[in-house]
């Protein structure tokens, strides 16, 4: 049995079950760790591939990614859960385009699909990363994130609950748009308990890698 050591999985899921939308909700968690669920069983799994047509050539297909959500382990004390740029109701706008998408980095904590009569398509639970509030411009009162200047690569920071716990939620998994790689700003000096393994859960603020490989560039200027 995989133990995913998400003490807010069953209550995410009743809210989802349950119909209230994440702006109904005002992000807050009604359901309560014992809420009675629609199912008595759910697939989990620890990674999921994903594979696009190329940004530059939409003729061309991009080679195949993986997003891994490894539960912890006494070797991954903290598991193994990769970022994504996903499409969410209290997303940024990426571009002046007030009918485009809103935007939100997410960590993904689980991988899951209910096992049920009229099971939904596959879930994932995930936790949520805010463009920063510092780097914007506004168009027609539009608000819409921007790169940090010089750096010209977008700022995030973990988004939390009152009760200092990681905010996370449940979405679908078509709700992902792209892999992305988050680097750890340091500022005057990085924790010395901050490892390749625990960066993502040590820090608290990131850059969203543009430069990680070309097609990346390339895909996240296409959402500006």
């Amino acid at each position: 049995m995989v133990c995913l050591r998400l003490d807010d999985l069953i209550p995410a899921l009743g809210d989802f079950f349950s119909g209230r939308t994440y702006t109904a909700r005002n992000g807050r968690r009604f359901s309560s760790p014992n809420c009675s669920l629609p199912f008595q069983a759910i697939n989990i799994w620890e990674k999921f591939r994903i594979q696009q047509r190329s940004v530059q050539d939409v003729q061309a297909v991009a080679p195949t990614q993986t997003v891994q959500a490894a539960p912890p382990s006494e070797q991954l004390p903290f598991g193994r859960a990769n970022t994504v740029l996903v499409s969410h109701e209290s997303g940024d706008l990426m571009s002046a385009d007030p009918e485009s998408e809103r935007y939100l980095v997410a960590q993904v904590r689980a991988i899951l699909q209910p096992i049920c009569h009229s099971a939904p398509p596959p879930l994932i639970y995930v936790e949520f990363f805010n463009f920063s509030n510092l780097h914007y411009y506004m168009v027609d009162n539009i608000r819409v994130v921007a790169p940090a200047p010089k750096i010209e690569m977008f700022v995030v920071q973990r988004r939390f609950r009152s009760n200092g716990r990681p905010l996370g939620d449940i979405i679908p998994l078509d709700n992902v748009r792209q892999v992305i790689q988050l680097i750890p700003k340091f500022g005057v000096k990085a924790p010395r308990e901050m490892t390749c393994d625990n960066c993502l859960d040590v820090g608290r603020e990131f850059y969203l890698n543009s430069f990680a490989d070309k097609e990346t560039f390339h895909a996240i200027l296409s959402y500006q």
